[in-house]
């Protein structure tokens, strides 16, 4: 069973019932990134840990467990992302383009699930019917903003790294005691 990490915005919260462990799992579950996008980042990582190596579709597929059409698939995205360097021949394979750590988890899901937005009024205001009523376009506003920064800083070298949580949420925490992380 994953977990899960959430923002929340008040600590006394962290009691569930199964009930609502269930609800608040399914309003996760929206904010869940794609299995391309996290296949995407386990290829990169496997990447990062030889970066002058050319690897081959086939033995990246062997190292990470996935299928062979499903590899291809994501270093085709990978590489339409300008996120890896693919070099044709008997000899070709697949690089990194830039250092794992110029890579930010931000540019990986970008390259899976376009553009990040959290509602329809954060990716275009004519998206949304209600617009001119609505009272949470700015707030909707600023937590996408605070997204898509923390998934900036998070790079790929830091991914494997334990206290990425710990060091993200340091920043977070401070400037709002309301807001905790919780883990369920």
């Amino acid at each position: 069973m994953p977990t899960w990490y959430a923002l929340w915005q008040d600590s006394a919260e962290q009691s569930f019932s199964s009930t609502q462990i269930h609800l608040r799992r399914s309003v996760l579950i929206m904010l869940k990134i794609g299995k391309l996008t996290d296949y995407g980042v386990l290829i990169l990582s496997t990447l990062a840990e030889q970066p002058a190596v050319l690897r081959q579709t086939e033995g990246l597929a062997e190292s990470t467990g996935l299928s062979l059409p499903t590899t291809r698939k994501v270093m085709k995205a990978l590489t339409d992302a300008g996120l890896v360097q693919a070099q044709r021949g008997a000899k070709g394979g697949y690089r990194l383009a830039r250092a794992a750590s110029m890579i930010s988890l931000r540019d990986v899901v970008e390259a899976f699930e376009g553009p990040i937005a959290l509602t329809e009024c954060t990716q275009d205001e004519h998206g949304c019917d209600i617009t001119e009523q609505c009272s949470l376009a700015d707030g909707w506003g600023g937590i996408n903003q605070l997204l898509m920064q923390m998934l900036a800083r998070v790079t790929l070298a830091d991914v494997k790294d334990p206290t990425i949580v710990d060091r993200l949420t340091q920043g977070l925490m401070m400037g709002s005691p309301r807001i905790s992380l919780v883990n369920l």
